[in-house]
């Protein structure tokens, strides 16, 4: 098979993205797959000598994948590495294979075949990058052929179309009931699960993973409607006699689609929210006496993520992490489950990575075990501001603490060197010249027996560097939180999302508050997208990062998220980059040097788990 590279004309773009998107066009001289840039070029990435069909493509841009053969019985999966341009042929034996579909950062690839009993067509995926480093593979004619193990997503009738979540926790898949009915099917993967949300076809899941977009039927035209997991609401939200196909969703907040509102089929792109729910869609790709169709979308392009050392023993999360004189530092932190606090689960140990030599190395430990505090940095010192620890007195069986302690780096040291003006833990660090600001957080010592809520802080204090001493500012948080981050920019700084006072009624927080330390004002700047705690936050280039954390899915239920959302200061506006994290989680930590910021650690319910992940991913812009 040959990789074109070459711009192919004849096409009418009205649109460019800041992305990339793939489609198929279908015309009398074959099937082939289109890839459109950011800057609106057009590529031909298959020759039209075989059907090429149903492309994706991987949410940095890197790599499309189609389903390719002679004819509908002897298609077979393929996988472009853009960068390469190595081609990779997926054996999962020929046939109606359709329907690919990345999951978050092309781990793994979903599709269609005829799996099934009799034949039938069921969802399957295969694990790409396992595959790729510990499978069967050969090289013929300078394609790759790998024969994958594949996972089969089992049902009882016919199943096309399938559309994973961005850690691949529920599916949306199109279940055929017969000749006539298709209905859409959102399955639970950890319960194996399968709820039918409504009639329809070809549906996809936004980048936030809150709506499934499918195209429905209804009075013999097909529009596009949108299912949202949150609220249950179904909502029509294309409004014409024409057809409208293959939906799905940009970084944005835009429908992108098929339709042959102009004759021939072609791609179009709708505001999701828009006001004016009748309002006419925006032609994005379109091409005389051509079929265009199945488009897909990739995430923001500049962004550069990478996977580092990860942090050496057992893995831990709400730890203390700061970079200093070109070395990371991971403090204490909580081991096992989540919310569950025997004494082995507060640790005191202390990793330090060595950028120069991309190698964790185990240093003086803390001297308490404990979690949920931060750390600051000055000179040869790295300070620890008290934290979340056990107390077989109390009960529940913990404490906050008050100490400040100070580890010396050439010594290898740690000693006490301050009482904190109160006992905080769950609280934010941020340093301003020769002080370092302790902000919200709570001190969760019980008052009485069985007090689950503690008593949340709304006093800010600073600490000296110079002298190991406290002051209390005259000013106080205005809404009293915990759980969350914060950030500096420009000498300002931003506290980002949270849980607001109580235990029992687990209130997330959107709130963004800028807090201005020469001033000493307060102000509320742009809602996060969604309510959250134990997000991960950072700046670059004036753009604010935030990194998973979690989100609320119904009245008692929860689920962390691997979205990477980015906020820019001048135009005060929130946008999906259309990224994602290794893994969904929260209570990572992040620290910033050379234009990077390293994300760290964390908690993740992923693939079944309940447990801290040692990851240490590394964001940066091109």
């Amino acid at each position: 098979m040959n990789i074109l590279k070459l711009i192919v004309l004849g096409f009418i773009l009205n649109s460019a993205f800041a992305t990339d998107l793939v489609f198929m066009s279908e015309n009398k001289d074959g099937k082939v797959i289109m890839l459109q840039n950011k800057n609106g070029e057009l590529k031909q990435l298959t020759d039209n000598k075989l059907w090429n069909l149903y492309p994706d493509i991987s949410p940095d841009g890197r790599y499309v994948s189609f389903v390719s053969g002679e004819n509908e019985k002897s298609l077979n999966l393929f996988v472009l590495d853009r960068n390469s341009n190595q081609l990779e042929k997926w054996d999962v034996g020929e046939g109606l294979v359709l329907h690919t579909r990345f999951s978050r950062n092309a781990k793994r690839l979903y599709f269609s075949a005829p799996l099934g009993k009799d034949g039938i067509n069921q969802i399957a995926y295969i694990d790409l990058e396992k595959e790729r480093l510990t499978g069967h593979h050969k090289l013929m004619n300078n394609v790759h052929l790998f024969y994958p193990k594949i996972n089969i997503i089992k049902d009882d009738k016919t199943s096309f179309f399938p559309s994973p979540t961005t850690d691949s926790t529920f599916i949306a898949y199109q279940r055929n009931k017969s000749e006539k009915q298709r209905e859409i099917v959102l399955y639970n993967v950890e319960e194996k699960k399968h709820l039918i949300i409504d009639e329809g076809m070809s549906p996809s899941f936004s980048k936030d993973d809150r709506y499934v977009a499918y195209t429905k039927k209804v009075d013999g035209n097909w529009d596009i409607y949108t299912y949202d997991r949150f609220t249950k609401k179904i909502e029509r939200k294309t409004f014409d006699l024409k057809f409208d196909f293959a939906p799905t969703f940009d970084r944005i907040g835009n429908l992108i689609f098929a339709s042959n509102r102009n004759g021939e089929f072609s791609i179009y792109k709708k505001n999701f929210n828009s006001p004016d729910g009748r309002s006419n869609p925006e032609l994005v790709s379109t091409k005389k006496d051509t079929s265009l169709y199945s488009p897909k979308i990739s995430g923001i392009k500049n962004i550069d993520l990478k996977l580092s050392a990860p942090i050496i023993g057992k893995p831990r999360s709400s730890f203390g992490a700061i970079e200093h004189l070109g070395k990371v530092y991971v403090v204490g932190g909580h081991q096992g489950k989540e919310h569950t606090y025997p004494p082995e689960s507060f640790t005191n140990r202390v990793t330090v990575y060595d950028r120069s030599t991309n190698e964790w190395s185990l240093i003086a430990p803390r001297i308490y075990p404990c979690h949920g505090f931060q750390l600051a940095a000055k000179g040869k010192y790295i300070y620890a501001f008290g934290g979340f620890a056990y107390e077989e007195t109390n009960l529940p069986k913990w404490k906050s603490l008050d100490v400040v302690e100070r580890y010396d780096i050439e010594k290898n040291k740690w000693e006490v060197v301050a009482k904190m003006p109160r006992r905080r833990s769950s609280n934010i660090v941020l340093q301003s010249g020769n002080k370092a600001y302790l902000i919200g957080g709570w001190d969760s010592t019980p008052k009485f027996d069985n007090d689950l809520d503690g008593t949340f802080h709304s006093e800010i204090d600073v600490f000296d560097f110079s002298n190991n001493s406290f002051e209390v500012l005259s000013v106080e948080l205005p809404k009293k939180r915990r759980a969350f981050s914060g950030v500096v920019s420009e000498d300002k700084f931003y506290l980002v999302g949270g849980i607001s006072e109580g235990a029992d009624h687990f209130s997330l927080l959107d709130n963004i508050t800028e807090f201005n330390p020469k001033t000493l004002e307060f102000k509320e700047i742009g809602k996060l997208p969604y309510p959250t705690f134990a997000p991960a936050a950072g700046v670059l280039n004036n753009k604010l990062y935030v990194f998973g954390g979690m989100f609320k899915t119904g009245k008692w239920s929860y689920e962390y998220v691997t979205q990477i959302y980015q906020y820019d200061f001048h135009k005060s506006s929130w946008e999906n980059t259309g990224r994602f994290l290794n893994e969904s989680k929260g209570f990572s930590q992040v620290v910033k040097y050379e234009n990077k910021l390293g994300i760290l650690g964390g908690h993740t319910y992923m693939d079944g788990a309940d447990a801290p992940v040692p990851t240490f991913e590394v964001f940066s812009l091109k």
